[in-house]
């Protein structure tokens, strides 16, 4: 018989082989790395554009956590705190670093004889120990936050550079991070922990790539030594070593050469073409070694017999990783083409190149091999694996993606240990945001943020959120604005004019106490939630919490109208009632505040002030008369100025002051004139007393009284005199206001939903495409194992607990391939024969070759089990229990499928 055409133009295709090697090779130099783990999350799903545009605007994914711990735990003495400071200061010098934030640089205002001041908590002046202990720890901004409560821990907040490509930064801002490493190790000693977005993406790039570095070659090892077991030929086993590794060259150099790079998935691809672009090479060789004659006849021999099955495996593989493109993630569909593209190079080396190598190698280097019938003795009958394969599609109904992406790491990984010391020292790790966009609208200069409307909503939002359960703190613009108003005269609240919220926000801005929770153009703020530890499920409970919330909550458009229009008071007095009910977990009656008043049991407080406007109306320099005796001025009663006025009140100063009433009786009507008001703005500043008076509050408490005090509910209630509320509609200035919510579970949950959605689909399309493929070839029946092993495989998945993720689609896809492929190559063996036991001996044939070699492929990908990172852990034990289940899976239904009445 003449040689194969392709055995002909064996030295073309030698040179053909080798000048493409010599073009594509050298583009192995030039491979670049993505890094960007972020890419992996659905791009189009709503709550991911709503995160991206979020962390673009605020600055979310250049914000990390150094936490700090000392052996002695104290973090409060004078020498740590200057240690803390130090290492800040060290860290914010590093290239990429915009600014650090620790608990001493909080902002401290104080009131000075040249205005206000804003310094810092802890001046480096400071010295006194005990001073410091009592500021730091007293600060609400920094306890629970910056420092722990027992002050024996403490976290700086690091900004990194913002960068619109982040893909081509990501070299830069690896730099940067391990230059904060080495800061860290240089500058502290003691305990340290990374968290936050920048160093945990860093981890999951780095870990997941050096894993793979160090078990690829294992794994590789262990697939050439299985080949050389499976061929009994060194010979064999370093053909198909080279051919599979020039395959895998010519794949990553392609990479080079146009520019695409590699991410952390497609860093796996080395190892998953020389397991399964390997197994073309090795059905060649074994056919080849089967044969007998010239090496030329051999190799012609063996492409006749092995062409059509050989290649209907590696179409199937490809279309598997082809079915991968349907996922969202873009990292998964750019790895879905090149595994593609790069089984079906594997293939073309096995049936064009490979045969070229045999057909000119000495006659007597790789002796024919008589093959030895291994019987399979286990063959369960065909209604258990039914059974079998509907309980596993049973139990895999229950799989589920997991919520909490930190669950990829390993117990004693970076990661982990940072969530641990955060649970332990801070209350939590795990942050929703949510984003609020506020805009004027109209023709105004006040700033959106700037208006006590805005503000109001803001502490509203993040009062309700706080009372929701499994929130342990909320931080947002309020508290810093409330810290500053109370400094500069105001109450502790929510500023009481735009004026003053302006004058308020201008001496805010800019600082970095503030700068991740508003925007340089103060349009946007952001209200930070912090979560107790729990399961990822549970994050996504309190987070469709807080999101319910957000609808319910009134947003949209606003108008700001003076509070003297009545529809507008009446608006006020509603909501400032419902929120005293909030405070005080109790219905109050706003309405009956409204007519406490201060006058009907003068506190002590209160009448000091009255007796100071008396002693101003009557003897000051701003007196209106000159003269009046001391004694007769001590004689009004302060409680006696609380009602008169006009009239009853210059009668009440003739009483009262004879000799002023004699000696200039005008002058009493000047007193009276000047008194009545000043004693009326006395009343109005202790008008809250009264209303705490009608709430049965205390008006002084101890510092460690347990329930509300006038104190606590002080700024709500003088919230009734605001001059501007906001209402629905009416006559105003308007004021546009949108909040949306992010936040690692918000992500968890979606990234969750996406996998989910895209194992079904990928699946889906696989199986679709295999059923094509084999339609064509007219080997249908094929896909029955397949789908067998993919029903198994995936219960076997949801017994372990194993969650739903990337690498889940990818080993689902590679099942059915798997089970494909084992399946044609049976199907082929039983064409030899005739009659019933055709599939029985093709079983005898090479069926515990088939399970032996799918043992020694799931051997290696077990060697994955060593990662650290759970991901692969994942992958590695599915591939082993995909490939085992595929080559059972066609060896027990081989039999069934090969009688003449099924294969017809």
């Amino acid at each position: 018989m003449r040689d194969h055409p392709f055995v002909r133009a064996r030295w073309i295709i030698l040179a053909l082989a080798v000048g493409l090697a010599a073009l594509i090779l050298p583009g192995l130099r030039d491979i670049r790395e993505d890094n960007d783990v972020l890419a992996f999350l659905p791009p189009d799903h709503p709550d991911v554009v709503a995160f991206r545009e979020v962390a673009r605007r605020f600055g979310v994914l250049e914000v990390g956590l150094v936490g700090l711990t000392k052996p002695d735990g104290d973090l409060l003495s004078v020498e740590r705190v200057d240690e803390v400071r130090e290492l800040g200061r060290e860290i914010a010098r590093k290239d990429g670093v915009r600014m650090v934030l620790s608990f001493a640089d909080l902002p401290d205002p104080r009131v000075t004889d040249d205005g206000l001041e804003i310094a810092e908590l802890v001046p480096e002046a400071l010295r006194d120990e005990a001073k410091i202990r009592e500021k730091v720890l007293g600060s609400t901004d920094a306890v629970g936050t910056m420092i722990s409560r027992d002050g024996r821990a403490a976290a700086l907040m690091v900004f990194l550079m913002h960068h619109e490509d982040r893909a081509a930064a990501a070299d830069a801002r690896t730099a940067t991070i391990r230059e904060i490493r080495a800061a860290l190790g240089h500058g502290w000693q003691g305990e340290s922990h990374l968290g936050g977005a920048p160093f945990i993406e860093d981890v999951a790039a780095t870990a997941s790539r050096a894993d793979l570095d160090k078990l690829s070659p294992i794994v590789i090892g262990v697939l050439v030594l299985v080949s050389a077991v499976l061929l009994g030929s060194v010979v064999a086993a370093a053909i198909n070593l080279v051919l599979t590794g020039l395959g895998v060259g010519l794949v990553l150099g392609a990479h080079g050469v146009f520019g695409e790079a590699l991410t952390i998935v497609s860093s796996s691809m080395p190892v998953l073409m020389v397991a399964l672009g390997g197994a073309f090479g090795v059905h060649m060789l074994a056919g080849y070694q089967r044969q007998s004659g010239t090496s030329r006849e051999r190799a012609s021999a063996t492409l006749r017999e092995l062409w059509l099955p050989v290649l209907l495996s590696g179409l199937t593989t490809a279309v598997s990783f082809f079915a991968l493109t349907m996922m969202p993630q873009v990292p998964m569909q750019r790895f879905g083409v090149t595994a593609g593209v790069g089984v079906l190079v594997l293939l073309a080396l096995a049936l064009v190149v490979l045969p070229a190598i045999l057909s000119v190698l000495p006659d007597r280097l790789m002796p024919p091999r008589t093959e030895r019938s291994m019987p399979l003795r286990i063959r369960p009958k065909l209604w258990l694996l039914l059974l079998l394969a509907v309980a596993g599609a049973g139990v895999a109904s229950t799989l589920r993606a997991d919520a909490d992406p930190t669950e990829v790491f390993s117990e004693d990984s970076e990661p982990m240990r940072s969530n641990r010391f955060f649970n332990e020292h801070f209350g939590g790790s795990t942050f929703l945001q949510i984003a609020v966009e506020a805009e004027q609208r109209g023709d105004t200069d006040r700033k959106a943020l700037a208006e006590p409307t805005a503000l109001r909503e803001i502490r509203d939002l993040a009062e309700q959120v706080r009372a929701i359960e499994g929130v342990v703190d909320v931080r947002s613009i309020v508290e810093p604005h409330a810290l500053l108003n109370e400094a500069l005269g105001g109450r502790r609240g929510v500023p009481e004019t735009p004026g003053r919220a302006s004058r308020v926000f201008a001496l805010l801005q800019g600082h970095p106490a503030v700068a991740q929770l508003v925007t340089d153009d103060t349009a946007g703020a952001l209200i930070h939630i912090k979560l107790a530890p729990m399961s990822g499920d549970q994050q996504v409970v309190v987070a469709d919490a807080v999101r319910a919330l957000l609808d319910r909550h009134s947003a949209g458009g606003f108008v700001i109208a003076p509070t003297t229009d009545p529809k507008v008071r009446a608006v006020q007095v509603q909501e400032v009632g419902q929120r005293l009910s909030r405070l005080l977990g109790r219905p109050v009656d706003a309405d009956k505040l409204l007519q406490a008043s201060p006058a009907s049991a003068p506190s002590p407080a209160l009448l000091a002030a009255l007796k100071e406007v008396r002693d101003r109306a009557l003897d000051s320099e701003d007196s209106p008369v000159e003269g009046v005796p001391r004694e007769e001025i001590d004689a009004i009663d302060p409680a006696s100025l609380v009602t008169p006025r006009g009239a009853e009140l210059e009668a009440l100063l003739r009483a009262k002051l004879p000799t002023l009433a004699a000696k200039d009786p005008e002058g009493i009507g000047f007193v009276a004139k000047h008194l009545g008001p000043w004693a009326d703005d006395a009343l109005v500043r202790f008008q809250v007393e009264a209303r705490c008076a009608a709430l049965d509050l205390p008006l002084q408490a101890p510092a460690d009284a347990v329930g509300p005090t006038c104190t606590s509910v002080k700024g709500a209630l003088s919230e009734l005199d605001d001059d501007e509320w906001r209402v629905g509609a009416g006559e105003g200035g308007g004021l546009s206001f949108k909040t949306r919510l992010t936040g690692q579970p918000v992500i968890g949950a979606a990234f969750a939903e996406s996998v989910t959605r895209s194992l079904f689909t990928s699946t889906g399309v696989s199986l679709v495409g295999l059923a094509l493929t084999l339609l064509l070839a007219r080997q249908m029946l094929a896909l029955v194992p397949a789908v067998w092993c993919l029903c198994v495989t995936m219960g076997i998945f949801g017994l372990l607990g194993m969650p739903i993720s990337v690498g889940t689609s990818m080993i689902s896809c590679i099942a059915v391939g798997a089970g494909v492929d084992f399946a044609i190559h049976l199907n082929f063996r039983a064409r030899n024969y005739t009659g019933a036991d055709a599939g029985a001996r093709a079983v005898d044939d090479i069926g515990v070759v088939t399970l032996i070699s799918a043992l020694q492929l799931a051997a290696a990908f077990l060697v994955l089990l060593a990662s650290e990172m759970a991901p692969l852990r994942d992958l590695g034990l599915g591939l082993a229990i995909a490939l085992v289940g595929a080559a059972l899976g066609a060896c027990w239904f081989a039999p069934w499928l090969a009688r003449p009445g099924v294969r017809k």
